[in-house]
C-alpha cells in the first residue's frame, strides 16, 4: 500500500506576522528575517561554488543544513546588536555583494554603518517641525479674487488698530 502525502497546494503556508514579515525566496513562505538573509546567503554561495539553484526547502537536506543554520546563528547576533533593517539594508547593498558568509569581518563593518545611517534619518524624521498656526496663505497667481481684496483689506484694518 502506498502512503497518500498532501498535494503542496493543500499544505498551509505560514501567515505573516510581526515576527514574519519577510518572504523565503525558494518557498514563498513567510519568515523571519534571520532565515531571509541566511537564505540569500546560501544561495550566493551556491552560485558562488557553480551549484545551481537551490532545491525546495534545502536547508532541511544535506549539504545545506549546517550552512543555513550557521548563517542564522550569524543573523540572530547581528540583529540582536543593529536591527533587522540594517542587516536587510547591508546585505542588499553593493558592499556585500561579493561576501557569501555573515562570519566574514567585512558584514559588521557595513551594517554597523547602515545602522548609523538609519538612525540618522530617524533623527530627522522626529526633528520636522509643523507650524500649527500658519499666518501666511498660499499666494495666487494672475488675478486675485473678491475674497482676497477683502482679506487684504481686513488685514490692513487689523494693522492700523
Amino acid at each position: 500500500m502506498s502512503v497518500l502525502k498532501k498535494p503542496l497546494s493543500i499544505m498551509k503556508k505560514r501567515k505573516r506576522t510581526e515576527k514574519s514579515k519577510y518572504k523565503h525566496q525558494t518557498t514563498g513562505d513567510y519568515c523571519t528575517c534571520a532565515a531571509y538573509v541566511a537564505e540569500i546567503m546560501c544561495i550566493r554561495n551556491a552560485e558562488y561554488k557553480n551549484v545551481g539553484h537551490l532545491s525546495y526547502k534545502f536547508w532541511s537536506k544535506k549539504p545545506w543544513d549546517w550552512t543555513f543554520k550557521r548563517q542564522m546563528f550569524a543573523a540572530n547576533k547581528i540583529i540582536e546588536s543593529y536591527g533587522e533593517e540594517a542587516l536587510v539594508k547591508a546585505v542588499h547593498s553593493s558592499d556585500l555583494k561579493s561576501v557569501f558568509s555573515l562570519n566574514h569581518k567585512k558584514v559588521l563593518q557595513v551594517v554597523s554603518r547602515y545602522a548609523i545611517i538609519l538612525k540618522e534619518q530617524l533623527n530627522k524624521k522626529q526633528n520636522i517641525e509643523h507650524s500649527e498656526n500658519a499666518s501666511k496663505r498660499k499666494k495666487n497667481f494672475g488675478r486675485r479674487s473678491k475674497l482676497d481684496k477683502l482679506r487684504r483689506l481686513e488685514q490692513d484694518g487689523q494693522e492700523e488698530a
